[in-house]
């Protein structure tokens, strides 16, 4: 995988990803702390923020909460091309989103919905959008960042 596409739901900002964007130095804590997300317990990240992660047949999304259970950030990452996903992150969505329903992107691709808990937690917005790009290369394409 050459790169994924990474959409900010909220203002519609996109960009590719690349690997090399990604700290090979730091592929195994990242690895280690994504792998964690799936288990039913809390996964610290940084400062008191946890991941909490689940896996679809199509793809894997994380929800990054602070210490008091508010939602800050969710991110789905998907190699597919098919709108069920992306339609699900609108239908879900709490606040106002600047992407369109019914425009998915070609996958693969990284979504980041902020969630009401952001701005209420603006020292997390420093690190959510590198730690979301890391999150989809290793759910999506981990030996291409190894």
């Amino acid at each position: 995988m050459n790169h994924i596409n990474h959409i900010t739901l909220n203002t519609g900002h996109v960009r590719q990803s690349y690997p090399d964007e990604i700290d090979k130095h730091l592929y195994f804590a990242i690895n280690r702390i994504v792998n964690d997300s799936f288990s039913p317990a809390d996964t610290p990240l940084l400062d008191g923020y946890i991941l909490k992660s689940t896996r679809t047949k199509e793809a894997a999304i994380g929800t990054v909460y602070s210490e008091d259970g508010m939602p800050i950030i969710t991110t789905i990452c998907t190699e597919s091309n098919g709108p069920l996903l992306w339609e699900m992150m609108h239908d879900t969505a709490t606040i106002p989103l600047a992407t369109q329903r019914s425009n998915p992107p070609a996958g693969p691709y990284i979504a980041d919905r902020l969630e009401v808990g952001a701005m209420e937690h603006l020292d997390a917005m420093v690190w959510t959008g590198d730690f979301s790009r890391c999150f989809g290369w290793i759910c999506l394409s981990p030996s291409s960042i190894r």
